[in-house]
């Protein structure tokens, strides 16, 4: 007896949206049915030979001085089915046809088929979601998926698709490998956690810039692919935030450093919210969001504004999506009410401000005695730093009067730690003529430009 299959092709476009600070493509995943003619082989039927290529990743050689990690968090959040399938792809992603079929622009990755299990498009979704969120070095994927599904026979067969050949991957590949192979060398011996994670943010930052061409294509046949990973961060040294982020989770777990990709919304000041996406990064057990696009300014004082924050100082700007664990399959698959683009499987509680950059490395002012803040003053200016970052703590005084008591108002405080300052220097002094400062109230800070003669 002879059955009929549907084949069901999940199509997954990318929304390319503007903001303010960012724009970023996010997948999303729509359905479409085609009619197949009568189908006897098991699984989605072939229409090439089974000749495909093994990429053969070149593992990037790690650092001698940090162990890799490779969590997989969102893996962990799967159903058995779920993760059956997901096992499967992370292998069979990795064989890709050299040709495509007529009337094609993407190559064959090899199916798989889940014996036992009867997905659903909505479970087809959330494996190859999780697929995406824990490799990052996984960037030739394109959105389309191909399922088959048998219920009487009890099992379901997947197809995704690349969006490049595998001689090209290959490239890439190697390219990338190299890249990384000269960032292990270059990081330094003995970082602490907390030093790595700098180290790695800030050689994003610097070697990478915002690809507003990328970020301003409006539909998946038009947009850049590369912006979106990667191989755009450490080779073509441009990406939107699809890319810093991805990039970040693949150097920090390179360098021992447990991190995740978070999707969701930015907010700008005036209130509009866009599709986004940034990191969460576990530092001594404890986990803090970084957004390394928005941090990525075009001012060196300003380039730690998202650096390890906690829920409630992320929170004013940015909004993670909602849960896995949250979604009807209709929202997973998107209705009217959701867009499945912004799903998360897995996103962990930031509560520490401990490592939070401004918290944990600028000197605190907790009165006018000044003693912390005449220290850090004095190292800046020994090494002739172009200025200086105060923490002025809130549990101890107000921002607005420590600003006025500091700069403007008798009896300018400030002055008196220059002219202290001053005093233990030899060759140089600090110019008080004509002080600039910057006052950064949403992080409690204030930044004095430093200038000498």
């Amino acid at each position: 007896m002879t059955r009929i299959f549907r084949l069901t092709a999940l199509i997954l476009s990318v929304l390319t949206l503007s903001m303010a600070l960012c724009s970023c493509g996010i997948t999303e995943i729509f359905k479409q049915e085609l009619d197949l003619p009568t189908v006897t082989p098991r699984g989605i039927p072939e229409t090439v030979s089974k000749d495909y290529i093994n990429l053969n990743q070149n593992e990037s050689n790690a650092s001698s001085y940090y162990t890799p990690v490779h969590p997989r968090h969102s893996y962990a959040m799967l159903s058995e089915g779920q993760q059956a399938l997901y096992d499967l792809l992370y292998d069979s992603v990795r064989e890709v046809y050299p040709d495509t079929d007529d009337g094609e622009e993407l190559y064959k990755t090899r199916q798989v088929i889940v014996e036992d299990y009867v997905l659903s498009v909505a479970d087809i979704r959330v494996a190859a979601k999780a697929l995406y969120d824990d490799n990052p070095d996984i960037f030739w994927l394109s959105s389309t998926i191909y399922q088959l599904t048998d219920k009487s026979a009890g099992y379901t067969a997947v197809q995704m698709r690349s969006i490049y050949a595998p001689e090209e991957i290959q490239r890439m590949q190697e390219e990338i490998t190299s890249v990384m192979d000269a960032f292990y060398e270059e990081i330094p011996s003995e970082l602490s956690e907390y030093g790595r994670e700098k180290y790695v943010h800030d050689y994003i930052i610097n070697n990478c810039e915002y690809d507003s061409d990328a970020a301003a294509t409006q539909t998946s046949t038009d947009r850049i692919e590369e912006a979106y990973s990667v191989y755009g961060t450490l080779v073509l040294h441009k990406a939107v935030c699809e890319g810093y982020a991805r990039t970040m989770q693949l150097l920090l777990c390179g360098v021992g450093i447990d991190c995740v990709g978070i999707t969701g919304v930015g907010c700008d000041t005036d209130g509009n919210e866009e599709l986004h996406m940034w990191d969460a990064v576990s530092l001594d057990d404890s986990w803090y969001f970084v957004d390394p696009t928005w941090d990525d300014q075009d001012y060196d004082y300003r380039r730690y504004q998202y650096f390890n924050l906690d829920e409630e100082t992320m929170g004013k700007d940015h909004q993670p999506s909602r849960l896995l664990s949250e979604l009807s399959e209709a929202e997973i698959n998107g209705d009217d009410t959701y867009s499945a683009v912004a799903m998360n499987i897995f996103v962990p509680e930031c509560n520490s401000t401990y490592y939070q950059y401004y918290i944990y490395e600028c000197p605190h002012l907790t009165d006018y005695e000044g003693e912390e803040i005449t220290d850090g003053i004095y190292r800046a200016a020994y090494y002739q730093e172009e200025y200086i970052s105060i923490y002025i703590d809130p549990d101890a005084l107000d921002y607005d009067d420590s600003l006025s008591l500091l700069f403007s108002e008798s009896p300018q405080y400030f002055f008196d730690y220059i002219r202290q300052v001053n005093g233990w220097l030899s060759d140089y002094e600090i110019d008080d003529s004509n002080l600039i400062y910057y006052n950064n109230r949403e992080r409690n800070v204030v930044t004095v430009m430093l200038n000498y003669y």
